[in-house]
């Protein structure tokens, strides 16, 4: 079908288009998110014990 309408296939992206660069933004430290999770469940769990009331 695409032969008989002479259409290319698309590419590899699935045809999607970029609306950004993809080198822009903020990057954390894989142990900064790990770090700040724990540190919030930490927090949640003392809260729901009555630690820190």
């Amino acid at each position: 079908m695409a032969k008989d309408n002479e259409a290319r296939m698309p590419t590899s992206q699935g045809g999607l288009v970029q609306y950004y660069d993809a080198d822009t933004g903020m990057e954390f430290d894989p142990k900064v998110i790990i770090g700040g999770v724990m540190t919030v469940a930490v927090i949640g769990i003392a809260l729901n014990t009555g630690i820190l009331i």
